[in-house]
């Protein structure tokens, strides 16, 4: 199942003054980037929680914010004196030494001389459940997301497969074509006289060779059939599916370079973009 990259969630444990509440929101990125905000947790607890995203979200950008539900209701707010008068005198010391007039509004908020009451206690096992429910709900979020991304893209891969076998049959017919054009073309400026078949087969072929696309049509349906192999795994597969579109990019841009044929290059139009539009998907595929 092809997750996607994007997904939120909540989650909720403990009661009274232990209850806590986590909130996490992911999006696209190339690596695992978190971020964690809100309750300041011991180090030992925030390795765990680190953890535990880790494992299970593999890869994103991720935003994690766990508060404290009882702290604006039961939290006790004291005014740090101390620091206060220490501002103060530094306020009146720039005054006198450089003549220079400051308020302490300047330099400080009211948050920085009032000071929060943290609960002493904090059971470890109360944060990781809240966060392990919050997980449970970006990974429902993720898979869904996830088979919606896997649809289109199984749609447009269809899509290609038709599209290059209109490229295969447009080139098969290539050398009939050539050797039909160029019949009569020497016909005309010969004006009646014998026309050399011989060279005429070598010239027709030289130029088909020149033209030959066969190879790059089987493997840009060999890169098709692996992509939907990638698209039906359970493990992550975004950076492998990235690489395989790249490949196809390049064989497409071989069979535009080598056709002379009007039809063939709008067809590699077509597929270009089809693949631009699978790899933007791609981006948010875990």
């Amino acid at each position: 199942m092809i997750k996607s990259m994007t997904g939120f969630g909540r989650g909720s444990a403990g009661r009274g003054a232990n209850k806590i509440d986590v909130e996490i929101r992911t999006v696209n990125s190339r690596f695992l980037e978190m971020k964690l905000r809100g309750f300041n947790m011991d180090p030992a607890l925030e390795q765990k929680v680190r953890s535990l995203v880790e494992s299970t979200l593999l890869r994103g950008n991720v935003q994690v914010r766990i508060e404290l539900m009882s702290g604006q209701d039961s939290q006790k707010m004291s005014f740090n004196r101390e620091r206060f008068e220490i501002l103060r005198d530094v306020v009146k010391k720039i005054h006198v030494d450089y003549g220079q007039r400051m308020s302490l509004s300047d330099i400080i908020s009211t948050n920085d001389l009032l000071t929060t009451d943290e609960p002493e206690e904090l059971k470890p096992g109360i944060v990781l459940m809240a966060v392990e429910l919050a997980l449970n709900q970006v990974n429902e979020m993720r898979e869904k997301e996830g088979h919606q991304i896997q649809d289109d893209i199984l749609n447009r891969v269809e899509t290609l497969k038709s599209t290059i076998d209109a490229v295969g049959e447009i080139s098969g017919r290539f050398s009939t074509e050539k050797q039909t054009q160029m019949r009569e073309k020497i016909s005309e400026l010969l004006d009646g006289e014998a026309l050399d078949e011989t060279r005429l087969i070598q010239e027709v072929a030289f130029l088909s060779e020149r033209a030959d696309v066969t190879e790059e049509i089987v493997r840009c349906k060999s890169h098709f059939t692996q992509l939907s192999l990638y698209l039906s795994q359970e493990e992550p597969v975004g950076k492998r599916i990235n690489f395989l579109i790249q490949e196809i990019g390049r064989e497409v841009n071989t069979i535009g370079s080598k056709s002379p044929q009007t039809d063939v290059t709008n067809h590699v139009i077509e597929i270009k973009g089809e693949l631009e539009k699978i790899r933007e998907q791609v981006q948010n595929i875990l």
